[in-house]
């Protein structure tokens, strides 16, 4: 199966060889061209004809050398164009992994926030006996701290219950007999 960023160029699916400077010279002499008057034709200057003529490797996508293809008759014209569509599709398949790369990244980081979350610890305020609020940590996950019903689950048995009721009940009768107290026209 053909993967889809491959692509297959040239003889036996391999990209030619670059050209040289020295291949260059070879064709323009071929072509029985001087310097000079390959640049009158092209439209570039001598300067550059004799750049490309010295270097290690032409370009092919160069200014210079795309003028000078017009002129001359260069070989493997196709591999620029297949070069082009190879670093296309390189391209496109590291932008495709950083991608994937980044979307994992966001959905590690999405996780650990929601795990974060679950776990985040905030201050109680809770109103005191003294009427201040409550600096204490709620527990984990909760609004309140240990002291005001963050751990607390509440009585269980039918004893409990009943236990519960009856000290609010006496903590409510000592209210209301301290309130008549204090204020007897009440």
């Amino acid at each position: 199966m053909k993967d889809q960023w491959q692509v297959t160029c040239g003889e036996n699916g391999r990209i030619p060889m670059p050209m040289t400077g020295d291949d260059l010279a070879k064709i323009r002499k071929a072509a029985g061209l001087s310097q000079t008057k390959l640049a009158e034709l092209s439209g570039v200057g001598r300067h550059a004809i004799s750049y490309w003529e010295n270097r290690r490797t032409v370009k092919r996508s160069a200014h210079a050398i795309v003028a000078i293809a017009s002129v001359l008759d260069l070989p493997d014209t196709s591999a620029v164009k297949c070069a082009r569509a190879v670093w296309g599709v390189r391209m496109r398949a590291r932008i495709a992994a950083e991608n994937r790369a980044i979307e994992l990244s966001l959905q590690r980081l999405k996780a650990q926030y929601a795990v974060a979350a679950d776990q985040r610890r905030v201050r109680c305020n809770a109103k005191t006996r003294k009427g201040t609020h409550c600096w204490c940590s709620s527990a984990p996950g909760k609004q309140r701290c240990k002291y005001h019903g963050g751990l607390s689950t509440g009585a269980r048995t039918e004893e409990g219950r009943e236990r519960i009721a009856q000290a609010q009940r006496r903590r409510w009768a000592r209210w209301r007999a301290e309130k008549l107290t204090d204020n007897p026209n009440a």
